[in-house]
């Protein structure tokens, strides 16, 4: 009996965990899917999110490579991003999420930004969607890798 009280207990303790773990997922998603709705910023935004500078969509027409500025690529002080997207027929919210995860004690790191960049691959070819930064709801400048694709205009 003792036995099924503990493993019970322990996957109320795992369920919780992963609760709160998917926290932040969920609220990003809630801001990205708010900027697709309104066409413009979400009224909050997460601090985990990067403002995209520009975006190119590579050959395939499905995966765009997003340039941001963070921190570190490597070393002590490196970070981690992810890219995000939501979707809908017209438009389409990309976000960079620092995903970085520094252990316990002190860590000196300089306030350098470096140039970097990251793929998101859509659901499907983007086919003249507008693309908005998820950070700041505001439309991304685009290009294309393939000097002959003739991309929509990125509204303003």
């Amino acid at each position: 009996m003792v036995k099924g009280g503990v493993i019970a207990g322990l996957v109320l303790l795992v369920a919780a965990v992963w609760w709160f773990a998917g926290a932040d997922e969920r609220r990003l998603h809630a801001q990205m899917a708010e900027v697709l709705a309104r066409g413009g910023p979400a009224e909050e935004r997460t601090e985990k999110t990067r403002h995209v500078e520009t975006a190119v969509l590579l050959l395939d027409g499905r995966t765009l490579r997003l340039s941001f500025v963070g921190g570190a690529p490597e070393g002590e002080c490196a970070e981690d991003f992810t890219g995000r997207s939501v979707e809908s027929p017209r438009a389409v919210v990309v976000a960079v999420v620092d995903t970085t995860r520094f252990g316990f004690g002190e860590r000196a790191c300089p306030a350098i930004g470096y140039r970097r960049t990251l793929d998101v691959t859509l659901d499907r070819p983007l086919d003249g969607r507008a693309v908005l930064d998820g950070a700041s709801g505001r439309p991304i400048g685009l290009r294309s890798s393939s000097p002959s694709r003739d991309l929509a205009p990125t509204p303003s």
